[in-house]
């Protein structure tokens, strides 16, 4: 660790195994408004360190886009779903503080919201995800 993967290698390796596949590299621009991602709001997009195909997802700020509103993160001594499993005692330390900081995302953009539609909700509170927030919470403590 850390590992550094070379979009050329994973390409190659993937071109080997799979019958001359070639790995998409911008699937998620392609996918989440076109190449013009930073024109996208309230995305938390993730990666893990140990995930090889890192090399070909997007793993900083798009330009121009709003560091609030698209929130890229590379978990250490992680992969890129960790942070959607359920907590765990052996979860690595930036694993936790992700998830901490995904909610904090979450919960701003839903207040944001209701700011904005006061009619539309009546309390945030209703949306947020209590059994995310007792996972962060108990397993902080150790």
């Amino acid at each position: 660790l850390p590992y550094r993967p070379s979009q050329t290698q994973y390409f190659e390796r993937c071109q080997q195994r799979w019958d001359g596949v070639t790995p998409r590299p911008d699937w998620e621009e392609m996918t989440f408004m076109s190449n013009n991602i930073q024109a996208g709001s309230n995305i938390f997009l993730t990666s893990g360190q140990l995930d090889p195909w890192r090399a070909a997802g997007i793993t900083s700020l798009p330009n121009h886009a709003n560091p609030d509103s698209i929130i890229v993160r590379v978990i250490e001594n992680g992969a890129h779903h960790l942070d959607l499993r359920a907590s765990h005692p052996l979860d690595p330390p930036s694993v936790t503080k992700i998830r901490r900081e995904e909610l904090a995302s979450f919960e701003h953009w839903i207040h944001e919201w209701g700011e904005l539609y006061p009619a539309e909700v009546k309390s945030p509170k209703i949306i947020a995800m209590p059994g995310l927030r007792g996972n962060i919470q108990q397993h902080e403590s150790r």
